[in-house]
């Protein structure tokens, strides 16, 4: 079987350790902004039965020279055509954020043409049918998106006050964020796979409550995990989530 890592579109999975015999794969789905990099520490934490892989979007990464996506939908051809060489192997989707609502559109897809995934974990992430609270960020200068970040988190100071790193950051930026803020589906029909739904307690951007929000969709069961910390409590909290994910009977 071709491994993704070799196949024509290898762009799209970033892989982070040979595992020989896998017996699942963990698919993991970035934040807006970041890349297939931000899970390679996670695969120090993952079993040795368990492939990682980690899609990585265009403008980022090995992928800066192509012009960033700004719908979900976008992404879902190149991602089903890039986990096709897995085969029947049990998939574990995980996203974070912006990375959250990919792994529920990829599981849309893959259940639509008869491969579900094993599991669906989302995290940080309100459900598909709740509006954001907060306006979009594509009527914002550039001055207003920084701020925007900064008030996030999830960048770093220097990055921020960088201009030429940030010359070259933001059209990317721009085009995630305008992924995550366009994406609704005011009613969803249950998806027939298991949810497993993660929040930061101290989360303002996504909130416990609307994290519980994915139970609605949620077919064949659902479970909340709440964790201590913000936005990005996905860092600090890494081992507890790989645990988590991977000690489902898959």
């Amino acid at each position: 079987m071709a491994s993704p890592l070799s196949s024509p579109l290898s762009s799209w999975l970033q892989g982070f350790r040979a595992v020989p015999a896998p017996h699942r794969t963990l698919v993991c789905f970035p934040y807006a902004g970041a890349g297939a990099a931000v899970f390679r520490d996670w695969a120090s934490d993952v079993g040795p039965d368990t492939e990682l892989l980690a899609a990585r979007l265009p403008g980022r990464e090995s992928r800066i020279g192509e012009p960033p996506l700004h719908r979900v939908e976008e992404t879902i051809p190149a991602l089903l055509a890039a986990l096709e060489p897995l085969g029947e192997r049990p998939l574990i989707l995980f996203g974070h954020s912006m990375g959250a609502a990919l792994a529920y559109a990829t599981a849309r897809a893959l259940t639509a043409h008869g491969r579900p995934p094993a599991l669906l974990a989302v995290s940080g992430r309100r459900a598909p049918h709740l509006p954001s609270r907060r306006p979009p960020v594509d009527g914002l200068d550039d001055a207003a998106f920084r701020a925007r970040l900064a008030a996030l988190g999830g960048t770093p100071p220097e990055v921020l006050a960088c201009d030429d790193l940030m010359e070259l950051m933001l059209p990317m930026l721009r085009a995630d964020f305008a992924m995550s803020d366009g994406f609704l589906e005011p009613d969803p029909p249950p998806l027939p796979v298991p949810i497993l739904a993660f929040a930061g307690a101290e989360d303002t951007e996504a909130t416990v409550a609307e994290v519980a929000g994915w139970e609605r969709l949620a077919g064949a069961g659902f479970s909340l995990r709440t964790l201590p910390g913000g936005h990005f409590f996905l860092h600090e909290q890494r081992a507890v989530i790989v645990k988590r994910l991977t000690e489902e009977n898959l």
